[in-house]
């Protein structure tokens, strides 16, 4: 299998594996969907979701806010027999759940994720339009942002799927969203807007965090008279922002901490197996369970187990930073 820039046709004959997931047939009276989002649980092993979402920082007229990279893969099928036989399903029953099983060539696409490498990539450089984006509090990014963040070719097919047990041709579209955490910069964005909601904003958006700070005991010489807008505390003269990187760092932490109660609740236990069984990476533990530990929101057990901190301190910690 050749993976290439234009969307290519994989035969059945081609796959080895398959996926199961349900969908619904919308919510609109007359007609259905032409595609549906993908129940994310479900097709982890076609794409391990957790390895492409993460948690980094973006940068807008200087005003640094954590954000989150969010995907949503959305598949849409081919013909019209397909559209009339979902419409008939749903004059039947609308609340009917449709069954798709997705055929891919695993070995094939694994092997193009692990060749598919960006750690060494500190920042991205893009512009970003204004719109609704003070409200919205995110954007859906461009073609050329999201394949540095994500293996696009390796997803670009028309893929085999049986849709109630009727064979039809799907192709895949890969959403990428980032979402952002601050008011003031929400604030600086409305601001724009009223002036040109159609303008584009210069934007850095920084994957790795030692870029954006180096760790170091701060001396006079490293302070600025500016004082963070949070907590007080003089802020780093190479800071961005009008708040300083421990509390940058604890808004940072409030989204893994989010990711993680996706899945366990306050108090349960885990192993890292479970955590790689849901596709996050060793690099990704080691460095969400670092700040978890950091803040006292997660301890490890003797056994190498991690458990998470009550519902009051989690509760708590959102409450404050979130």
């Amino acid at each position: 299998m050749i993976f290439m820039s234009k969307r290519a046709v994989l035969r059945e004959s081609e796959c080895d594996y398959s996926i199961f997931t349900d969908v619904h047939l919308g919510k609109t009276i007359k007609d259905v969907p032409s595609g549906w989002a993908l129940n994310l649980l479900d097709i982890r092993e076609f794409i391990p979701i957790l390895r492409y979402e993460f948690e980094c920082y973006i940068r807008i007229n200087n005003i640094i806010s954590p954000c989150k990279i969010r995907i949503n893969p959305r598949l849409f099928y081919n013909g019209a027999p397909m559209k009339e036989y979902l419409r008939k399903q749903k004059a039947i029953d609308p609340n009917k759940k449709i069954e798709l099983e997705l055929k891919f060539n695993k070995k094939e696409l694994d092997k193009a994720l692990d060749d598919f490498n960006n750690e060494n990539l500190n920042y991205i450089d893009t512009k970003l339009l204004v719109g609704k984006s003070s409200t919205s509090k995110g954007w859906g990014l461009s073609k050329d942002v999201k394949a540095k963040i994500f293996p696009l070719d390796a997803y670009n097919y028309m893929y085999p799927v049986y849709i109630d047990g009727i064979p039809t041709e799907t192709r895949l579209n890969m959403q990428i969203r980032l979402f952002y955490s601050s008011d003031e910069l929400s604030q600086e964005l409305a601001k724009l807007a009223k002036r040109d909601s159609k303008q584009k904003v210069d934007a850095r958006i920084i994957l790795n965090e030692e870029y954006l700070h180096i760790t170091r005991d701060l001396k006079d010489d490293y302070l600025s008279d500016q004082k963070c807008t949070v907590c007080g505390n003089p802020i780093d003269k190479e800071s961005q922002s009008n708040k300083c990187f421990d509390c940058l760092d604890k808004e940072l932490t409030v989204l893994k901490l989010k990711s993680i109660l996706d899945f366990f609740n306050p108090s349960d236990i885990f192993y890292e197996e479970d955590l790689l069984d849901l596709g996050y990476t060793k690099s990704q533990i080691r460095l969400t369970f670092h700040k978890l530990e950091k803040y006292g929101l997660v301890s490890r057990n003797w056994d190498d187990s991690f458990q998470l901190a009550d519902d009051k301190k989690i509760t708590q910690f959102i409450k404050d930073w979130g």
